[in-house]
């Protein structure tokens, strides 16, 4: 609700979407944010306890393995609000949100989820003071999004496969949104599931560090 409602804001200051139906479209995003809260918080929450229970002895997992998790239950909880974003908002005649909007968006939902399910994995939250959770939260979530980003963009870039906004406007054209939504529903399951598990290793480890430290 809190990515979805910032976005919105930022959203409607984009020339041209003064003249959308916010009555109905209010709906549709609160309807849209219950539902990708819902399913992949339970996808990619499930995917990172698996992870830990994997773990021998109670150990920490490792970032592979959460990474790995995570994705698993990514594409299991995020691809199905993901195939209605893209196919139901996509097919609207109305301004494009914004790349930066987006990212903006999946950071603030990646610090929510860290800052909310993270410490669960522990069993505990520890010593640490809200203050200094919410920040490796943030912390954790800003390295994630970046790292993992910057690397699939460049492994893309190298490999000729970062499409331009007319080409990805032309193939929806030519096999249409919902054909284009269900083949790329699946990678952004994937993507997210992963970023969010390799957030949680990053929060899991500078939370056990400062913890040492402390004592």
């Amino acid at each position: 609700m809190l990515g979805v409602g910032i976005g919105t804001l930022q959203y409607r200051a984009i020339p041209g979407t003064a003249a959308m139906d916010w009555s109905s479209m209010a709906l549709a995003l609160v309807g849209f944010a219950v539902l990708t809260g819902v399913c992949s918080g339970v996808g990619i929450g499930a995917g990172t306890v698996a992870a830990t229970r994997m773990a021998p002895g109670g150990a920490q997992p490792g970032a592979v393995r959460l990474a790995a998790m995570g994705g698993l239950g990514g594409i299991a909880g995020c691809a199905l609000p993901a195939f209605v974003g893209i196919a139901g908002f996509g097919s609207l005649q109305a301004p494009y949100v914004g790349t930066g909007n987006l990212v903006f968006c999946v950071l603030l939902v990646c610090t929510a989820f860290v800052a909310l399910w993270a410490p669960v994995l522990r069993g505990e939250f520890g010593r640490l003071g809200r203050a200094t959770h919410f920040g490796i939260a943030a912390m954790s979530s800003s390295v994630a999004v970046a790292s993992l980003g910057i690397l699939g963009v460049s492994v893309a870039s190298a490999l000729e496969l970062v499409p331009s906004a007319e080409q990805i406007l032309a193939l929806a054209h030519r096999v249409g949104v919902q054909s284009l939504a269900a083949s790329a529903c699946v990678a952004i399951g994937a993507a997210a599931g992963a970023t969010a598990g390799f957030a949680c290793w990053l929060y899991l480890s500078t939370a056990r560090a400062l913890e040492r430290r402390a004592r």
